[in-house]
């Protein structure tokens, strides 16, 4: 490995210098193949003849090849220099931003790659009365070392890449002028990769170590991706991943050979994602190479792959191995869709006519010892859709026909589809349920990002299709709660959260055109009728991770939306007063369905269900936290115009990432204990603390506009709270866990 002393310090003039020199060099070449033509060539021809000069002649062809050749590989050694010089240039600078970001940060990094956080208020009063300063700290400790691990395994990369191509003999023995001298870098790599993956055998421990540092290294790059893929084969490529995650009986592999499996199959899938969108590069439409290779997989779904056919007479399908690669990475669209259509029709003319999943996907079919991968083959497949929004938001609004019967995609997985338990089908010790992941797909087809990741300011605003699917989503849940299934309420949480406005609007008491001004969106509104939001909001409070996600998107959403309407009070057609009335009653609407929800929760009372709910909120705070960062409220269908959006990023992002801070740091305390904010374990504390983060985000707005007091608007937004919880009981009177999965409205 590169080590950072050397990068850092690496003089890397020389080498543009040779690559300067190397491209002069097809020039001279030429001259002098033309001085040669004219002064020996030209200057003979008519003048000798005979067995002699025929001979000579023939000699003298092959000199001028060569002079030709000798141009030509000139020109290929100047590229493949220039663009060595080209990475090598953009990993140094990339460590010198990282160092000097470093120390910017007071973290210091040491020669061997250690970085140790050296901040003086880690040992000061100052870090003991900030609970969140440790954990911030860590992760940025965390990122510096992940980036810094990733400059110096890209600069090996290409540092042996070089040496390997400037090495290469192509021409074997030959004394001649080699003319297959590689011109870029991702080729050679691509070659090395290409070359472990096609080799007979179980790879070494080295070799696995250097295949993944090429993938590591290359993985989102489309031209190394796609040359690695058709080089490859789709359906060796299935066979050598299957190879390497199925080790020989009795072979028992050390906990650093695990982990390097895991980082090769999260690498492997990248790249091969990255493969399948490499034509979207291409100016002639699309790569016919990688159309075979996606065809190739689609075929080797139903094959089996048995590395160790002594152990069991069944191997892994090439779904179960690509779903379990195509969890990671982004993906083609179209692929993916036609991937999912033929998952679904595997499934329905599979084993007991697709009803028991277990069955078709599980036992005798084994994971083998590593347990790396997925039984269940739709468990990856949602995460892939989970990574490629536009591609999840079009296959959950699609059907697909199977034996002459329309399947419609979303009917099927969420409310048809038996899904197999543990955490043998789903990869994932942590959520052995498969609902986990279709929830992953459903949030990423609302909302237009991926679910591992929150909004931002680039984050298109909500379309037709994703409005359509969360509306369709709100209204099945509501009828049958039995829908939010386990494993999937954090993500129907964020889901909500992201679609506060479109909520505030179905809760409003005002049924003019004025609750666009009040709440205003740009895109596509969802249209949700109150009681079914209500009742989707309480099924969705009754897990502590959907309870967290709702609450704190909610509070942020209406704490930017406060800070909006006093920075903006001609917004809205009537008053500020108005306006912040409305905000407030919506809030306690919201809020108190939840609470609803939180007391109707199968977890239990007192201390244990107060620190499941208190450490779901303390997981939901990056998320809000993300949330906030965007600078427009939650989600992109809050601000209507750009002029509003440049308004609101001024002083909502601190004042609402402070007050959020606040929320998910006071959320921590016992049932003996109180706080102003709490997770709202009773009824009265949910009600003081959504009035307390109304009142504190207008106090906070108002102080920051230097608006002077505004204690005397405490009463008023506590009265409209007050009139959102009454109204919140009210939509939910009798509709408890007697209604639990009967469907009944």
């Amino acid at each position: 490995m590169v080590s950072i002393p050397y990068l850092d310090k690496a003089d890397l003039g020389p080498l543009a210098d040779a690559a300067a020199s190397w491209k002069a060099l097809p020039a001279k070449y030429d001259a002098l193949q033309r001085e040669f033509e004219q002064r020996v060539i030209n200057h003979l021809k008519g003048h000798w003849e005979g067995d002699a000069a025929d001979s000579a002649f023939v000699t003298m062809g092959k000199a001028r090849t060569e002079y030709e050749n000798a141009a030509t590989e000139a020109e290929r050694i100047a590229k493949l220099l220039l663009d060595a010089h080209g990475e090598f240039t953009a990993s140094q600078k990339q460590l010198h931003a990282l160092l000097d970001e470093a120390r910017n940060d007071h973290y210091k990094v040491y020669d061997d790659g250690r970085v140790e956080d050296v901040d003086p208020r880690q040992d000061s009063p100052t870090a003991s009365a900030s609970p969140g300063l440790a954990e911030e700290r860590k992760k940025k400790l965390d990122s510096l070392v992940s980036r810094l691990t990733r400059v110096l395994e890209v600069a090996t990369a290409a540092d042996e890449a070089a040496s390997s191509a400037l090495e290469r003999d192509a021409n074997g023995d030959s004394q001649s002028f080699n003319t297959s001298v590689y011109t870029t870098l991702d080729s050679v790599e691509a070659d090395q990769a290409a070359a472990l993956m096609n080799k007979k055998g179980r790879l070494s421990d080295a070799e696995i170590t250097k295949l993944n540092l090429l993938l590591s290294a290359n993985k989102n790059d489309p031209e190394f991706s796609r040359d690695f893929a058709v080089k490859t084969g789709g359906e060796n490529m299935l066979s050598k991943y299957n190879e390497l995650m199925s080790p020989p009986a009795g072979t028992t592999l050390s906990k650093a050979q695990l982990a390097q499996l895991k980082e090769l199959k999260a690498n492997l899938g990248t790249t091969i994602g990255t493969a399948t969108t490499s034509d979207d590069h291409r100016k002639g439409g699309p790569d016919p190479e990688i159309t075979k290779f996606q065809n190739d997989l689609l075929k080797a779904g139903q094959r089996d792959f048995n590395a160790n056919p002594t152990e069991s007479p069944y191997g892994l399908t090439g779904y179960q191995l690509t779903s379990s690669l195509m969890s990671e990475g982004k993906w083609d669209k179209d692929f993916l869709q036609g991937y999912g259509d033929a998952l679904i029709t595997a499934e329905k003319n599979g084993a007991n006519a697709g009803q028991n999943p277990d069955a078709y996907w599980g036992y005798p079919r084994t994971l083998g010892t590593t347990n790396i991968g997925a039984l269940d083959p739709m468990a990856g497949y949602m995460d892939a859709l989970g990574h490629n929004p536009e591609a999840s938001t079009e296959f959950f609004g699609s059907e697909t026909s199977v034996n002459g019967e329309k399947v419609d995609h979303y009917d099927y997985l969420m409310k048809d589809r038996h899904w197999p338990e543990g955490a043998g089908y789903t990869g994932d010790d942590k959520n052995p349920n498969g609902y986990n992941n279709l929830g992953h797909a459903l949030e990423s087809a609302v909302t237009g990002h991926s679910y591992d990741s929150s909004p931002s300011a680039d984050t298109p605003a909500h379309n037709e299709q994703q409005a359509a699917l969360m509306e369709k989503v709100v209204h099945d849940v509501s009828k049958d709660d039995g829908l939010a299934h386990d494993g999937m309420q954090d993500s129907l949480g964020r889901m909500a959260g992201e679609y506060m406005p479109d909520i505030h609007q179905s809760l409003t008491n005002d049924q003019s055109d004025n609750k666009g001004e009040f709440y205003p969106l740009s895109g596509t509104r969802a249209v949700f009728d109150e009681r079914d939001t209500s009742r989707f909001l309480m099924t969705v409070g009754k897990d502590p991770d959907g309870y967290a996600a709702v609450n704190l998107g909610e509070s942020a959403y209406t704490s930017n939306l406060i800070d909006y309407h006093l920075q903006h009070p001609d917004a809205f057609k009537g008053s500020t007063d108005t306006a912040l009335r409305e905000i407030a009653r919506s809030s306690g609407e919201v809020q108190g369905s939840i609470a609803i929800g939180r007391r109707e929760s199968d977890i239990g009372t007192g201390v244990e269900a107060d620190k499941s709910y208190n450490d779901a909120m303390g997981r939901a705070g990056g998320y809000a936290a993300g949330i906030v960062g965007t600078g427009i409220g939650v989600g992109t269908s809050f601000i209507a115009t750009p002029a509003v959006g440049a308004g609101v990023g001024g002083i909502a992002t601190t004042v609402t990432g402070d007050l959020i801070n606040q929320i998910v740091q006071g959320s921590e305390r016992d049932t003996l204990g109180d706080t102003v904010y709490s997770s709202g374990a009773d009824w009265e504390n949910s009600k003081h603390s959504t009035t307390a983060v109304l009142q504190d985000a207008y106090q906070n707005s108002a102080a920051a506009q230097g608006k002077g007091d505004v204690a005397d608007y405490n009463n008023i937004l506590a009265n409209e709270v007050e009139q959102g919880f009454q109204s919140a009981e009210s939509n939910l009177d009798g509709y408890g866990q007697d209604k639990r999965g009967t469907g009944q409205g």
